[in-house]
């Protein structure tokens, strides 16, 4: 045990719970000294061996024997703590579920997306925007797990007589102006349409350019041109202002009209010539 102990106190290495069972001698000391313990006892005379290595080895060694089982705990609590907060869809609820397409668009635009944590969502913006829809008089967004509800709601009257048909034209003429609230515009202002033409259709497209099945919600206004053949006894001013007015049984915004007077037998004939504004407008009442 001395000559032991001198060899240490000669390293300056600091000694305790110092032992002597037989012939074992056991000592403590510090971890960074323990391969210079080695060194000094390495003639073969001596068998040296660390019975208990410290605190801090034991556990630095226990963390590294299961290191892939604590980054997978670790993972598994992340992932469930995201789960939780992620929103992995998006579902329009309430009786304005067909209104989904444009809802569902309108929701991203404002900064809604699945598999996200939805931390741009401008939910005020959204609920405003959807109210501006239609006959829509409730909207509401919330999370529930991981879905994003936006419950929309609308006038039960009209979600009865919504009519899931595109806007067509039912005249031949330019078109003078088109609002399409929902759905997609086919024509612009100037195309020339015929009789039967889509004017919105109930659609919409994607980010991808997926077409998706929406309520055409809309109207336009169709420059068109007419003519009509009226009989008089004779011409005067009375009759020329009535033949003049026959234009209004077509529509009551005439944009400009001519005529001409050719006798006829037992009097005359006006020949009234006019373009007019025709109206057509689908799921607007």
């Amino acid at each position: 045990m001395e000559t032991a102990l001198k060899k240490l106190a000669k390293a300056d290495i600091a000694v305790y719970r110092l032992k002597k069972r037989g012939s074992r001698l056991s000592f403590g000391v510090s971890e960074e000294y323990a391969k210079k313990v080695f060194a000094i006892f390495a003639h073969p005379c001596y068998n040296t061996v660390i019975v208990q290595k410290s605190r801090k080895t034991r556990f630095a060694t226990f963390v590294s024997k299961r290191f892939g089982l604590f980054v997978g705990s670790a993972l598994f609590v992340v992932a469930a703590a995201l789960s939780g907060r992620t929103v992995l869809r998006i579902k329009v609820i309430g009786n304005g579920g067909y209104l989904s397409p444009q809802v569902i668009s309108i929701a991203r635009e404002c900064g809604a997306r699945e598999w996200s944590l939805c931390t741009k969502l401008d939910a005020p913006l959204l609920q405003a925007r959807v109210m501006a829809l239609p006959y829509v008089n409730f909207c509401s967004v919330q999370r529930a797990g991981a879905y994003l509800l936006i419950d929309v709601r609308t006038e039960e009257e009209h979600t009865s007589r919504a009519d899931g048909l595109p806007l067509k034209a039912d005249v031949s003429g330019e078109v003078y102006r088109l609002v399409a609230i929902c759905g997609t515009a086919e024509r612009a202002v100037g195309d020339a349409v015929s009789d039967g033409d889509v004017l919105i259709g109930a659609y919409e497209l994607t980010e991808s350019g997926e077409k998706m099945p929406c309520l055409a919600v809309g109207f336009a206004e169709i420059k068109a041109s007419a003519s009509v053949s009226l009989f008089y006894s004779e011409e005067n001013e009375e009759n020329t202002a009535n033949a003049l007015k026959a234009a209004t049984l077509y529509s009551e915004k005439v944009l400009s009209r001519e005529y001409s007077v050719s006798p006829c037998d037992g009097g005359v004939k006006y020949e009234v010539s006019f373009t007019y504004l025709k109206t057509v407008a689908v799921n607007m009442e």
